[in-house]
């Protein structure tokens, strides 16, 4: 082997402990051209899997593989013990509001983070989106059963969903998005909301 491959490959070792390192001591996997956080589900040997954050299905990825080196030097993609909290406006709905030839048909606007319960979104929505809510529930489900909230006053909604027999209350709740305080309610109740950027 001579000098430069020596070089080279003591420069692998160090990239290697560098990547390893990092992934130890980190929760999150976070890829800079997806935009997306992944939960580090196990690290053995050479292979780091990784599942979309609040659920999906699980990858496994070579840290040895040059390509993935080089996005780790470039800061395409990153380890992190902590994902930012912030709020962006999208729409939201539901299966059931999108048409059969897969056009939504009918949406909600909200604010979600990167959190995800389930890989289902967990959105805040303002009052006004509540009424459009009630509206979208009755013309898309017709007569079955359905969730429906009931308004008590601009800081307070009640739902009753419906396989329960009580009604659950909700408070506002008050955000920031873009330095801009926003009074909102959890609509997450376990339900799976999909979104769309606006």
């Amino acid at each position: 082997m001579d000098a430069y491959e020596v070089k080279k490959e003591t420069q692998n070792s160090y990239n290697l402990g560098k990547i390893r390192q990092a992934i130890k001591s980190s929760k999150y996997f976070y890829n800079n051209e997806n935009k997306r956080y992944y939960d580090i589900s196990k690290f053995e040997g050479n292979k780091l899997s990784i599942c979309p954050q609040g659920g999906g299905f699980v990858g496994s990825l070579d840290i040895t593989n040059k390509s993935f080196i080089k996005r780790f030097l470039d800061n395409k993609i990153e380890f992190t013990n902590q994902m930012p909290f912030v709020w962006k406006k999208v729409k939201l709905f539901h299966d059931h509001w999108i048409s059969d030839d897969n056009k939504i048909e009918h949406f909600i606007e909200g604010y979600v983070t990167e959190h995800k319960w389930n890989g289902w979104s967990i959105p805040m929505v303002e009052l006004g989106q509540i009424e459009k809510f009630n509206e979208i529930q009755k013309k898309t489900l017709d007569n079955e059963p359905s969730s429906i909230f009931k308004i008590i006053d601009e800081d307070s909604i009640q739902i009753k969903m419906f396989d329960e027999d009580e009604w659950v209350g909700i408070e506002v709740s008050h955000i920031d998005v873009n330095n801009e305080t926003i009074k909102a309610f959890d609509v997450s109740l376990g339900w799976t909301w999909s979104e769309e950027a606006l």
